[in-house]
């Protein structure tokens, strides 16, 4: 067995001065009242197919998407993410996309104004021109 691994079952083992040693079965993260019910396994995941644009707003709409870089697409997936913290946060902004916070935030604010990011992340820019817009009405 590799080290590291525990055995499935609860396993004796001979010491060399004839005492055994009682080795526990691993267990499990379910609570006892769950642990007699088996585990349910996901399905797995097919792929969506694919369908090509038809009409002109679908291919300007692709064409749009293709048009944000890729550090701005990050951006965006970044803000996506629900931050419990904002110290954690700022340190994830320096240590993930590279930036300081105050330029990360630069990028934002001009990225929100931008069709091409409402595009591919709806929600968070909408949820950004709200938060933007709060702010200027309470100047």
């Amino acid at each position: 067995m590799p080290p590291g691994q525990r055995p499935a079952k609860p396993v004796s083992r001979a010491r060399p001065g004839g005492e055994e040693e009682f080795v526990p079965a691993p267990r499990s993260a379910r609570g006892p009242q769950e642990a007699s019910r088996p585990a349910r396994e996901a399905p797995p995941k097919q792929p969506a197919p694919q369908r090509e644009p038809h009409g002109p707003e679908s291919r300007a709409q692709s064409q749009a998407e293709s048009k944000l870089s890729s550090t701005e697409s990050r951006l965006l997936a970044f803000e996506a993410r629900w931050w419990r913290a904002s110290g954690a946060k700022t340190q994830a902004i320096s240590d993930e996309l590279e930036l300081t916070p105050e330029r990360y935030y630069q990028h934002l604010a001009r990225l929100i104004d931008h069709p091409e990011a409402a595009a591919e992340q709806p929600a968070v820019v909408r949820r950004l021109r709200a938060a933007r817009d709060q702010r200027r009405a309470e100047r």
